[in-house]
């Protein structure tokens, strides 16, 4: 119905010239939509762009209780790398982030 349902950016990880071929990613999908794939057709034209930019690695951070996200990333090839601890915060409270990668 012409309704924006999700979204995903992709972005160069660091200005620095040492990281020119790492790219950042996020996606985010609707609360309604989730479970409906829209996650997963982001995720791979996001992975092409990224290939098609020349780009080596893709990089996330994500909420190490965001069961559907990590889910999402594992399945099409992204590893867990570790854990930044209090990296931000949500809803007043210190939050850690999970950091992932996956090598194109």
């Amino acid at each position: 119905d012409g309704a924006v349902v999700g979204w995903g950016s992709l972005y160069p990880f660091n200005a620095r010239q040492a990281y020119d071929y790492v790219a950042d990613f996020s996606i985010y999908v609707a609360r309604a939509r989730r479970g409906q794939g829209i996650g997963s057709v982001l995720l791979e034209g996001l992975t092409s762009r990224a290939r098609d930019l020349g780009y080596h690695k893709l990089v996330l951070a994500a909420l190490p209780f965001n069961t559907a996200g990590k889910a999402l990333y594992s399945s099409a090839g992204f590893r867990e790398v570790g854990i930044y601890r209090e990296q931000g915060k949500l809803d007043g409270n210190w939050v850690d982030i999970l950091v992932m990668e996956k090598i194109l």
